[in-house]
């Protein structure tokens, strides 16, 4: 997720290569044990359709010998909302299919990012708002439970991760008074948690007009005091739910400089956590020395964290 993180930057191939070998996907694959017993083989699905729009397909990895204490993670791409792909982060999903968890790693439409680099900026509106990506994750999330029985999964054993982006539409669909208490632990990678700008001085002046162009395309609304809310509504930080009590992870990078964009750093992280304090959901807190908003390098620690708060909040479920 990027709270307009490095935008189309971040989506060339360089970074692709790069983030496919963050530390831990080019590592030599686990041993394999000599002649394993395979009571039920690994699978994996490809472009799975959980909606009728082209962007609303889903890849499953299934491994071997999957029983009722599986863990099962609902991974969630970045991309700043209009760009990235599942494919993005095939080399993550690896990673935790090699520690004999079920991922599922989605797409989602995507905000429409036409002419928002142009000279002038093209002021339009987008078919797609944040609300729209939030939507598809719960259509991919009923999708995915229809189908855990036949994958032979336990439906008790999900967790939400998301990076940049995709954090934040997995916090908001966590908190969402509407969204079914199925979720057991969401894992936040490096999420825009606040999304609000005019309490910023001179925000017009001193946002980049593609940032409040972008914003605009977000909500539906352009971005002024009188349309606080519609911002609200897709910042995690306004939307904790003291009726939606699921375990949360929040992985921050030191570094978390988004192109000099307001509200990505520690005190930002520091509020979500002292939100969730206050309205006794259970958090925890977990900063990556020297890590940009990539992990770049990193992730290693991050998948190390995961996996170990994943084991405590799916194995008792």
């Amino acid at each position: 997720m990027r709270n307009f993180s490095i935008f189309k930057q971040s989506l060339g191939a360089g970074i692709l290569i790069i983030f496919l070998c963050l530390g831990f996907a080019c590592k030599k694959e686990n041993p394999v044990p000599v002649n394993p017993v395979i009571t039920l083989a690994a699978q994996e699905m490809k472009d799975l359709s959980y909606g009728s729009d082209p962007l609303q397909k889903l890849d499953v990895y299934l491994p071997a010998n999957r029983d009722a204490k599986t863990k099962i993670v609902v991974f969630v791409h970045g991309g700043s909302f209009i760009g990235g792909d599942k494919l993005d982060y095939e080399g993550v999903v690896r990673e935790l299919y090699r520690e004999q968890i079920a991922v599922i790693n989605i797409n989602y439409r995507l905000v429409d990012d036409a002419g928002l680099y142009q000279n002038p900026i093209l002021r339009k509106d987008s078919p797609v708002k944040v609300k729209d990506q939030v939507a598809d994750l719960a259509k991919a999330l009923d999708f995915i439970w229809s189908k855990l029985g036949e994958w032979k999964l336990n439906d008790q054993k999900v967790a939400l991760i998301g990076h940049s982006a995709g954090a934040t539409l997995s916090l908001l669909y966590a908190s969402h008074e509407n969204s079914p208490n199925r979720i057991k632990a969401v894992v936040n990678l490096a999420g825009a948690l606040d999304q609000t700008f005019t309490d910023i001085p001179q925000y017009q002046q001193v946002l980049p007009p593609y940032v409040l162009e972008a914003a605009h395309r977000f909500t539906g609304y352009p971005v002024n005091l009188e349309n606080l809310a519609y911002f609200k509504e897709i910042s995690p930080l306004y939307q904790v739910n003291p009726n939606r009590k699921i375990p949360t992870l929040n992985i921050f990078p030191e570094l978390n400089d988004v192109m000099g964009l307001p509200k990505q750093g520690r005190a930002t992280f520091d509020a979500y956590t002292q939100s969730l304090n206050q309205q006794g959901i259970p958090n925890k807190f977990v900063l990556i020395p020297g890590a940009n908003h990539e992990f770049f390098g990193k992730f290693d620690l991050v998948l190390k964290e995961t996996i170990a708060y994943l084991k405590i909040h799916l194995d008792g479920a």
